[in-house]
């Protein structure tokens, strides 16, 4: 099995290979596992370093650049235990996303490179939208290591393309746009103002609100 260590968003896959987030600072230590039973998101420690799996893959199509190393099926790795949390999103700038407990209203913040997904949409982040935070404990307490979307949220259309598709009533699909370049496939029906929910792991239209 391969293991690579690399930044998230970059996609070089070879076979059997892990792709991980480096996690700099030095966590508690939980439990061990093998290599064949690590899952996207455990937190493992590997030769002395900490990092985040974010992607498994046994297949090679991609390219870039990522530090490969090789590994036994049956090596094991220390695994730290995440702690998650909802959080109320206030704003952010091109660095770090400033988040709420909605519970005792103490504010933090975290880096946007620590966004669980792809970075474009970090834009359909929403004022008062609750997101999820992963926390490890650490010698100095709960340190905050990445956050991601809802599995759902309203927004509202702001923009719609010609009618695509089947012209059969209830057949047709047109595209809306709900933020600047991020578009999707929705029913006919669906106009400008109106407010949709749609999945946010895939962008997919689940019903009008």
């Amino acid at each position: 099995m391969l293991l690579n260590a690399m930044k998230p968003g970059l996609l070089p896959i070879k076979p059997n290979t892990i792709f991980l987030n480096s996690v700099l600072r030095k966590y508690a230590r939980a439990y061990k596992i093998t290599a064949g039973q690590i899952n996207k998101g455990n937190v493992i420690e590997h030769k002395s370093r900490q990092y985040m799996v974010t992607k498994i893959d046994s297949h090679f199509t991609g390219r870039g650049s990522a530090t490969t190393k090789d590994i036994r099926p049956n090596e094991s790795f220390e695994v730290s235990t995440l702690n998650d949390k909802l959080y109320t999103y206030l704003y952010s700038d091109k660095k770090k996303v400033y988040l709420s407990d909605p519970e005792t209203y103490e504010e933090i913040e975290i880096d946007v490179n620590k966004f669980e997904g792809n970075e474009k949409y970090l834009q359909l982040l929403e004022d008062d939208m609750k997101v999820t935070v992963s926390f490890l404990e650490t010698e100095k307490g709960l340190s905050p290591i990445s956050f991601r979307l809802p599995h759902m949220h309203a927004y509202e259309v702001v923009g719609t393309t010609p009618i695509v598709g089947n012209t059969s009533k209830g057949t047709a699909v047109k595209v809306v746009e709900i933020r600047d370049g991020i578009q999707i496939h929705v029913p006919e029906f669906v106009n400008v103002g109106d407010k949709i929910f749609i999945t946010l792991n895939d962008l997919k239209y689940f019903k009008r609100a």
